[in-house]
C-alpha cells in the first residue's frame, strides 16, 4: 500500500452533527480518513441524513434511492433483500404497516473509511428504531450497522447494508 493510501485509510476523529431525523440533531463523534477526504465525508452524512429523512416520512421509494441498483440489505431480523426496487417496496410494507410513524435515532457514534478512492466503509453504533414519540433508546433495541458506499459518476450511494442487534454476554 502506498503511503497516501495508508494515510487515507488511517482514522482521525472528528466532530460532526448529524440529524437522525427531521426534528433531533444529536452530537456524533465521526472518525473520517484525512481532511482531503472531508467532502466526501460531507457527502456520505448527508446520504446517511436522507436515509434517515425517508424513515421519518415513510417513504419507501426515497429510502431506496440512496442505494445502488444492485445493493445487498440485511434487516435486524436477517431479511434478505437484493436491489434498489425490492428494497423500496418491502421499506414501503414496514412503514405502512409495523414502523408506521418510527423514525431512526442518530448514532452513538460512527466511523468512516476509505479504502479505496470510490468505496467507503460506514459503521454506526447505538442505532435504533423510536416508536410512540420516545426520544432515547432502550439498551435492548440499539443496533451496529454496517453500510459499504461507492462512488459511482461523483456520486456515492451505498451498495451493501448490514443491521444486527447489539447484544452483550451476561
Amino acid at each position: 500500500m502506498s503511503a497516501p493510501d495508508a494515510e487515507r485509510a488511517s482514522k482521525r476523529a472528528v466532530g460532526r452533527s448529524t440529524a437522525a431525523s427531521s426534528d433531533s440533531v444529536e452530537r456524533t463523534g465521526i472518525a473520517a480518513a484525512n481532511t482531503t477526504d472531508t467532502a466526501d465525508e460531507g457527502r456520505l452524512l448527508e446520504l446517511l441524513a436522507a436515509q434517515a429523512a425517508a424513515w421519518a416520512a415513510g417513504d419507501g421509494v426515497a429510502f431506496a434511492a440512496t442505494f445502488t441498483e444492485d445493493a445487498d440489505f440485511v434487516s435486524v431480523i436477517g431479511e434478505f433483500v437484493r436491489g434498489r426496487a425490492e428494497l423500496a417496496e418491502v421499506m414501503q410494507q414496514g412503514f405502512d404497516g409495523f414502523m408506521k410513524g418510527t423514525r431512526l435515532s442518530s448514532p452513538r457514534e460512527a466511523t468512516i473509511r476509505f479504502p479505496a478512492p470510490d468505496v467507503a466503509v460506514l459503521v454506526t453504533n447505538g442505532v435504533c428504531v423510536l416508536r410512540d414519540g420516545a426520544n432515547t433508546c432502550r439498551p435492548e433495541d440499539l443496533s451496529i450497522q454496517t453500510r459499504i458506499a461507492v462512488r459511482e459518476n461523483g456520486e456515492w450511494l451505498f451498495t451493501s447494508f448490514q443491521n444486527t442487534r447489539i447484544w452483550r454476554a451476561p
